[in-house]
């Protein structure tokens, strides 16, 4: 027989982005709980936060990551935001396909898939794709995962993600590989490693590092009697490279697999209590993780030891636990398996009836299994064929009536085609020309654009550039020159005997308004430019800001800052604060709110600023018409960051402004 489900790597996409668990992890895990718990959270800024939180969790807490997954699509279906639906629809997919519940899983993802579909992500679509093949993988439809592989593969190759092509690439040379096609699978296999390691992919580096381990394994396993130790040794090597990698990132679903492979390495060199052990550890990592198909896999390799240690009912224990598994997962591939070892295991009880029954078991599933595959080959094949049969009868009638008919239509046919020539060129000579105009019409527009986008950068940086410069004049010129006369009238005061109430109530305004005057400097001095912006940073500055404008009258600003722990590039945090500022100056100007909530949430890459008011509010459809409260100037300084702003707004039910900033 031969043995290929000590491989069991599926190396979806969804696998391989899995968050290490960890207690920094943890603590992460913790701030977005205490995130999406704050009153007064937008629901996008909430849908968001709940499958992150449930991405989080996916690896070493399945049940509250379904549960928050659950949240996620709840409040998306309530939102009727068909891209939120479609991540949550895939997020519960992915969960369902951890817990081995296959046809859940598919629906799921299925319904993600038409929903991607409709809004034209390829990209997502090309993600969903790769988690369909996981599960047609493991379902031993071998074929179709290839066929859907490919199809993400094209798309990743399109927007030239080497990451998620080392993935595809990996997941189809197993697939190749579970076919017997070991030369492509190796092919793929290597392809795909090059691509990791370029990508930096340290995962799919060590995951495809499994799968070549397992053709040398392969090859080093000739037979039952015939052992090649060469190969052997040269499949060790790979494991153990795979298991530093592995552990390195704490990969717990991907070390489980890697502690099989060791095992069956152990195995064919007759160590079988070190063989055992590493069975055991992997078997815990996939109780851990509530991955049911490796623990099936864990159960035939220890039911195996045992067989051969002649603990026949201790193998037959554990090979019924395993048979269990695959035959209620339908994955006929590994059910063979087990059949075939329970077999053996009753031979050496002598239990010869129930031997014979499960040789019968086996014999029937192999052939089915394989006959299936080959079926589905030949059909396709065959449906092809007379496909082009059909073509091809139809072709050779369609030449004899044309050859019958050009006898008598020669010279016809002759100036009908010099015609068509004619024209075939002149339409030519007028593509060339419309595709050349159009090519320099799309080169203009091109530079226009960046010309546009230097411009804007130019005047943006003079801005804030002429900013500095009068809040430096007015601190250190007129502050400076006020503060002196400040100095020279209280002296002047001190010297001069008024005895005219008059004359000392002037003298007394006029240092009054020169105290006035100093204070009226370095506020104007210090709103243009704040230090705390630039000492401390975006935070900092915000904090300071909403401080400041809190002492308003009946206004109350909430404040919540998650994640934003670092700094960042100084003209990103230049460029936000003043947004923030002319937000909240046109929500006191014209809002007439009288609660303020602002969130700034920096999560993958990604700055979420939400600021939501109780105030009057506006109609959307006139948003075009508001140029004199600044909105212009928010979107096209947002804009500037590579950003996006989105303004929701209800006459009457206030305004919400969410602005998304990507800093990578």
């Amino acid at each position: 027989m031969r043995s290929k489900y000590f491989l069991g790597l599926i190396i979806g996409i969804f696998l391989i982005l899995l968050p290490a668990i960890s207690s920094s992890q943890n603590t992460f895990v913790d701030s977005l709980i205490k995130a999406v718990q704050k009153q007064g959270i937008h629901d996008t800024v909430k849908i968001k936060l709940y499958g992150d939180i449930s991405w989080e969790l996916i690896g070493s807490d399945i049940t509250k990551a379904l549960d928050y997954a659950n949240k996620e699509l709840e409040l998306a279906t309530k939102t009727k935001r068909k891209a939120d639906i479609a991540q949550a629809e895939s997020d519960i997919g992915n969960i369902y396909n951890r817990k081995t519940s296959y046809d859940t899983a598919l629906i799921h993802y299925n319904k993600a898939l038409d929903l991607r579909k409709e809004l034209k992500q390829d990209v997502k679509i090309a993600g969903v794709y790769s988690n369909i093949a996981t599960v047609l993988m493991r379902q031993s439809k071998f074929e179709k995962a290839i066929d859907i592989n490919f199809k993400s593969l094209k798309i990743f190759e399109q927007i030239g993600d080497e990451g998620k092509q080392a993935t595809i690439l990996g997941n189809i040379g197993n697939l190749y590989y579970e076919l017997e096609q070991n030369k492509s699978a190796e092919v793929f296999f290597k392809k795909g490693l090059v691509l990791a390691r370029k990508a930096k992919f340290t995962v799919i580096e060590g995951n495809i590092l499994v799968n070549l381990g397992g053709l040398k394994f392969e090859t080093g396993v000739i037979n039952d009697s015939v052992v090649n130790a060469q190969q052997l040794d040269s499949a060790l090597y790979y494991f153990l490279e795979a298991e530093k990698i592995l552990s390195a990132n704490n990969a717990l679903y991907n070390l489980g697999v890697v502690y099989n492979n060791l095992g069956r390495i152990y195995t064919e060199k007759k160590d079988l209590n070190k063989a055992l052990s590493f069975y055991e550890e992997g078997l815990k990592n996939r109780e851990a993780l509530e991955d049911t198909y490796g623990m099936g896999l864990s159960y035939m390799n220890i039911g195996e030891v045992e067989k051969q240690k002649k603990n026949w009912n201790k193998s037959i224990e554990y090979l019924n636990k395993a048979e269990a598994i695959f035959r209620t997962t339908n994955n006929f591939l590994n059910l063979k398996q087990a059949y075939g070892k329970l077999a053996e295991a009753y031979e050496g009880k002598q239990d010869l009836t129930s031997s014979l029954k499960y040789y019968q078991l086996y014999s029937n599933y192999k052939d089915s299994i394989y006959n299936e595959t080959n079926s589905e080959k030949f059909a396709e094949m065959q449906t092809k064929y007379e496909s082009e049969k059909k073509d091809l009868e139809i072709a050779k009638q369609n030449a004899e009536l044309i050859a019958n008919e050009n006898e008598k239509k020669r010279r016809e046919t002759f100036i009908i085609a010099l015609g068509a020539l004619l024209v075939l060129t002149i339409a030519l000579g007028y593509f060339i020309y419309s595709r050349n105009k159009i090519k320099e019409k799309a080169r203009l527009s091109a530079e226009i654009a960046n010309q546009k986008e230097i411009r804007s950068k130019a005047v943006i940086e003079a801005e804030e550039k002429e900013r500095r410069r009068i809040a430096q004049d007015l601190h250190d010129g007129v502050g400076q020159i006020l503060s002196a006369a400040k100095l020279n009238l209280s002296g002047l005061e001190s010297k001069l005997k008024l005895d005219n109430v008059e004359q000392s109530s002037l003298l007394a305004n006029a240092l009054e308004l020169v105290n006035d005057s100093v204070k009226e400097v370095r506020a104007v001095s210090h709103n243009m430019m704040p230090n705390t912006l630039i000492k401390l940073g975006l935070a900092s500055a915000v904090r300071e800001f909403i401080t400041k404008i809190g002492t308003i009258p009946n206004l109350k600003i909430d404040l919540q800052i998650v994640g934003l722990d670092e700094r960042l590039e100084n003209t990103i945090e230049t460029v936000l604060y003043r947004v923030i500022q002319e937000v909240v100056s046109n929500i006191i100007k014209h809002a007439k709110a009288n609660h303020i909530s602002m969130q700034l949430i920096k999560h993958d890459g990604e700055l979420t600023i939400m600021i939501e008011d109780n105030g009057v509010g506006f109609d959307k459809k006139n948003l075009d018409k508001f140029e004199g409260i600044g909105l212009k100037n928010i979107i096209s300084r947002v804009e500037f960051l590579n950003g996006h702003v989105e303004f929701d707004s209800t006459p009457g039910q206030g305004t919400t402004v969410v602005v998304e900033v990507p800093l990578i």
